[in-house]
């Protein structure tokens, strides 16, 4: 469990069995927005064992975090902080918090993130995560941005 302090309240990330249904589907949907048929795509994909963490303040859920591990890496798909909490620093903190996770298991961290996705992909690099492999596909009619 990892704690931060600020606002005059106390944020917890810990690990939990399964995401809040409803943080979930907040995240679906607001990527959605970018490119639906890639998040489609993305439902269906089989991660193996993944580790879930929440994000709360006081009791009441307001994030979360999704990885997995696969070829001696973990790997983190997700990352959601509700809207009415962002650019408050707890996505730093989690991210970090989940950097401290992965340092003790001795495994490099990797993120997956959408190209379009320029909030996410401004998120990571401020955090000195940068892209290493690019998987690319022919240019769709749909411009795919978030705002």
């Amino acid at each position: 469990m990892y704690k931060h302090n600020d606002f005059n309240k106390e944020f917890l990330l810990q690990p939990v069995l399964k995401i809040d249904k409803e943080l979930q589907s907040q995240f679906i949907k607001h990527v959605s927005l970018i490119d639906n048929d890639l998040i489609e795509y993305y439902k269906k994909l089989d991660f193996e064992n993944p580790v879930f963490y929440e994000l709360t303040c006081e009791t009441l859920p307001i994030g979360y975090v999704k990885t997995f591990t696969q070829n001696k890496y973990r790997i983190l798909t997700e990352i959601f902080i509700v809207q009415n909490f962002r650019e408050l620093g707890l996505g730093t903190f989690a991210l970090n918090s989940i950097r401290i996770e992965v340092k003790k298991e001795n495994m490099p961290l990797r993120t997956v993130t959408l190209p379009s996705d320029r909030i996410a992909k401004n998120f990571y690099e401020a955090s000195g995560i940068t892209a290493r492999l690019l998987l690319m596909e022919e240019k769709r009619d749909k411009p795919r941005f978030r705002s």
